[in-house]
C-alpha cells in the first residue's frame, strides 16, 4: 500500500487574508487507501489531541485559490491523496491542523427535548464559515445568549458515525443518508414507519425487534433533532445479516457521481462495488452494480432459466442461478447466490435482488422446475412475468405417475411439445389419449400454456428444458464439495473464462449469425434445394415441397409452417422464396443472433479477486466475529456416487441370455432346453 509524506502546520490560526500564520510543524505518513477517520486518527496520535474533548479541523490551500480547502469526509481525503500523488515535494499541500472544544462556551448547553425557535438568520447559516448561532425561546423573545457552537452540535456531514437522542441535523436528507450508513455500519436493516416533512420514524425490519428511531423538524423548519432513540436490538441475527437494503441505489449513487465527472473515465460495476466495501464495508452483490451500466440480459431474449443445486460440504447449503442464451447459443449467467435452503424466503429475495438489477422486460419469461417455492415467489415479485414449466422436468412427472407404455409416450410428448402448428399437436395428442388418457388428463390439468410452444403467451425461444442450468450445476460437480468462499470463488473463475472464450469467440465470427444458429441455417438452406417456388405477388409466393403447398409472406414473414415466427429464422420454404428472388437472409434473421450483437453481450469483463492479503477491509468489519453455522454430520456413510438421472433410468437394461439355447430369461443351469444326455 503507498504512503506519501505530509507536512503538518499546527498550533496556528488563520488571518483575514486567508492565511494559516504562527503555526509550529510536524510530519507525518498517510496511506492511500485509507479513510477519512484514519486520517484524523493519525493526526491525533502524532500531535497529542485528545479527541474526547477536542474535534479537529484539516484544511488546505490550493495554488491559486485564496479559500483553503476542508477535509471533512472520505471523498476530501482522496482529492487530497491524488493531488498529493501529482507533487509529492514534502513542503507541497500542508495540513494546516486547527482544534476546537467540545462544549460552548458561554451561555450554557442544550437539555434534550428542549424546544427552540431559531430566526431567520439561522435560515442563512453558513455550516462551513460561521459558528455562531443566535437562539430564542419558543415562548418568550428573550434571547439566551449567542452560543460558540461545535459544528457536530448540528450535524451536517453525512459521515457521522455515531448517533443519539437529542442531536441535531442540517437537514432531513441529511439524517437520512446518517441513518443508511449507520443500518450498515451496524449490520442491520430498518422499515420506515413513518416519512413526512416534518416527521421521520424508523422501525427495525423485524417485527417483533425493539429497535425504534424517532426525529421530528424543530419548529416546522429544515432543521431535524432525534427525539427517541432504543438502540436495542431483539431480534434474531438471521434478520440482521441479510443483504443490505440500505446500500440503496441512490446512497451508491451518490458515492459514484464524482468519479463520473470525467466521461472518458471507464467505470465498471467491479469499481463501483470495490468503492462500496472499502466506504462502507458492504459487499454488493455483482446483479446490483450493474444497474449503473448496461447489461449483457438487453442484448439477449428475455426468457430467464432458474435453477437450484445443493452444496456438499460441511455446512450445506444451496447454490441457486439464473441463466439465459446469447446470440450464439452460449449460456449467460445472470445472477447467482447461495441460500441456506429452498424456501419462500430465500427465493423472494433472490428474484428481489434480480429485479434490482434487472427490473422488467417487455415479454419477458421464467423457466423452472415448478418447484412451488419458486412459484410461490415469482407471483409476489414478478407478478406480471410469465413462469413456464420445463419439458423435461415436467415429463419426470408423468415417468413416475404413470409407467405404463412411457417408452410409447416419451418421443410424442416431446415432439408435441415443439410442434409448431395446430394440427400437428392434436394429431400427436390423440395418440396419447390412445396410449393412455391419464396422461392427456395430468398434461391438461398441468396448462398447455406452461409447456408446449404452441400455446405459450410469448416466444420462449430455444429454452424449453432448464438444461443450461442444469449445465452449470453439472460444470459445478466438484466445486460444490468445496468450502463457501473457495465454492464461490470457482463459480467465478469459470463464469470468467466462460465470458472471456464467448466474446473471443464473437469477435472471430465472420459468418451471418453466431455458431449455433448458422448451422441451423446452413442446414435450412440444404433442405431448401428440392423445392419449387411459384410467386403470386411480389411478396407472396406459394412453395411446392414433396406434394405439398406452403404459404409464404416476405413481407409480414408470416409462414404457414410457422418456423419463422417461433425460431425468428428463415425456415426451408422461406429459404427456397429467398433463393429464387435472390435475397441475402440477413435481413430476415433475428437481431440477437447477430456476431456484432453477441459481442456487445459480453462488452464487460469479470474481473478476478485480488489475494486476500492485498485486500482493503474496514476495521469494524475486520473485528466482527464471524461463527460458523453449527453441523450435526448426518447418519450413514457419505455418498460418493450422485442419484442416476432420468435419461440413464429410462434406457433399457441388459438382459442375460441363456449360454445353451440363447434364449432370456434363464441361465444355463436352470434351462429346460438343453439337449438330453446319452
Amino acid at each position: 500500500m503507498t504512503s506519501l509524506t505530509v507536512l503538518l502546520r499546527h498550533s496556528g490560526k488563520w488571518n483575514d487574508e486567508g492565511n494559516y500564520v504562527d503555526f509550529s510543524i510536524e510530519g507525518i505518513l498517510i496511506k492511500e487507501y485509507v479513510s477519512f477517520n484514519d486520517l484524523v486518527a493519525s493526526i491525533s496520535n502524532q500531535l497529542g489531541i485528545d479527541l474526547s474533548s477536542k474535534s479537529i479541523n484539516i484544511q488546505y490551500k490550493v495554488e491559486g485559490n485564496c479559500t483553503p480547502m476542508k477535509i471533512h469526509n472520505d471523498m476530501g481525503y482522496k482529492v487530497y491523496v491524488e493531488l498529493k500523488k501529482e507533487n509529492r515535494e514534502f513542503g507541497m499541500y500542508p495540513l494546516c491542523i486547527t482544534t476546537i472544544e467540545k462544549e460552548l462556551v458561554s451561555g450554557g448547553s442544550l437539555n434534550q427535548g428542549d424546544i427552540v425557535k431559531i430566526d431567520e438568520a439561522v435560515q442563512r447559516y453558513d455550516f462551513d464559515t460561521d459558528d455562531t448561532l443566535a437562539l430564542d425561546f419558543v415562548n418568550s423573545g428573550e434571547a439566551i445568549g449567542v452560543f460558540e457552537l461545535d459544528r457536530d452540535l448540528i450535524i451536517s456531514n453525512t459521515n457521522q458515525r455515531e448517533v443519539m437522542a437529542g442531536q441535531v441535523y442540517k437537514d432531513k436528507a441529511t439524517l437520512k443518508e446518517v441513518m443508511e450508513n449507520y443500518a450498515i455500519s451496524q449490520r442491520f436493516q430498518f422499515r420506515v414507519d413513518r416519512s413526512n416533512a416534518v416527521s421521520y420514524a424508523l422501525l427495525c425490519i423485524s417485527e417483533d425487534c425493539g429497535w425504534r428511531f424517532k426525529a421530528s423538524s424543530i419548529n416546522k423548519l429544515e432543521l431535524f433533532k432525534v427525539r427517541e432513540f432504543i438502540d436495542n436490538h431483539t431480534c434474531p441475527l438471521k434478520d440482521k445479516v441479510y443483504e443490505q437494503w440500505q446500500a440503496s441505489s441512490s446512497l451508491r449513487g451518490g458515492m459514484i457521481r464524482p468519479k463520473l465527472i470525467n466521461h472518458k473515465r471507464k467505470y465498471i460495476p467491479k469499481d463501483i462495488i470495490d468503492d462500496v466495501k472499502s466506504d462502507l464495508g458492504v459487499d454488493v452483490i455483482y446483479m446490483l452494480a450493474w444497474r449503473a451500466k448496461e447489461k449483457g440480459f438487453d442484448h439477449c431474449k428475455p426468457t430467464v432459466v432458474v435453477d437450484e443445486s445443493h452444496l456438499k460440504s460441511y455446512y450445506t447449503g444451496t447454490f441457486v442461478s439464473a441463466s439465459t442464451l446469447d446470440g450464439a447459443g452460449h449460456i449467460l449467467p445472470l445472477a447467482y447466490g447461495v441460500i441456506d435452503s429452498e424456501n419462500d424466503a430465500a427465493w423472494t429475495w433472490f428474484f428481489e435482488q434480480f429485479k434490482i438489477a434487472y427490473s422488467d422486460r417487455e415479454n419477458m419469461c421464467i423457466v423452472s422446475d415448478r418447484n412451488e417455492c419458486i412459484i410461490k415467489s415469482l407471483s409476489r415479485v414478478y407478478p406480471d412475468v410469465l413462469h413456464f414449466a420445463c419439458i423435461w422436468h415436467l415429463w419426470n412427472n408423468v415417468y413416475k405417475k404413470f409407467k405404463k407404455s412411457h417408452a410409447k409416450l416419451s418421443e410424442i410428448y416431446f415432439s408435441m411439445a415443439k410442434a409448431y402448428t395446430q394440427a400437428k399437436f392434436d394429431g400427436l395428442m390423440e395418440k396419447v389419449e390412445k396410449v393412455d388418457i391419464r396422461v392427456k388428463e395430468y398434461l391438461e390439468l398441468a396448462g398447455y400454456e406452461k409447456w408446449a410452444r404452441l400455446y405459450a403467451p410469448v416466444n420462449r425461444g430455444w429454452t424449453m428444458p432448464s438444461n443450461i442450468a442444469e449445465s452449470i450445476n453439472v460444470a459445478l460437480v466438484s466445486a460444490r464439495k468445496l468450502p463457501i468462499y473457495d465454492f464461490l470463488e470457482e463459480v467465478r473463475k469459470m463464469f470468467g473464462h466462460w465470458n472471456y472464450s464467448n466474446h473471443k469467440e464473437a469477435t472471430q465470427t465472420y459468418t451471418t449469425l453466431g455458431k449455433k444458429y448458422q448451422e441451423m441455417l446452413t442446414l435450412n438452406e440444404a433442405m431448401s434445394t428440392r423445392m419449387t417456388v411459384v410467386p403470386s405477388t411480389e411478396y407472396l409466393h406459394t412453395v411446392n415441397n414433396g406434394g405439398r403447398h406452403y404459404t409464404v409472406c416476405l413481407l409480414e414473414r408470416k409462414y404457414v409452417c410457422e418456423r419463422f415466427q417461433f425460431d425468428e429464422l428463415p425456415c426451408p420454404h422461406a429459404w427456397a422464396v429467398l433463393k429464387n428472388k435472390f435475397l441475402m437472409p440477413e435481413e430476415y434473421c433475428f437481431n440477437y443472433y447477430k456476431p456484432n450483437i453477441v459481442v456487445m453481450t459480453y462488452d464487460v469483463p469479470v474481473y478476478p479477486l485480488p489475494d486476500r492479503n492485498d485486500w482493503n477491509i474496514p476495521a469494524h468489519v475486520a473485528e466482527e466475529v464471524v461463527l460458523p453455522p453449527k453441523w450435526k454430520r448426518p447418519p450413514g456413510r457419505p455418498k460418493k456416487k450422485c442419484d442416476k438421472p432420468l435419461s440413464e433410468l429410462l434406457q433399457p437394461k441388459n438382459q442375460h441370455s441363456c449360454n445353451i439355447c440363447g434364449q432370456g430369461g434363464h441361465n444355463k443351469q436352470t434351462c429346460r432346453n438343453a439337449p438330453c444326455s446319452i
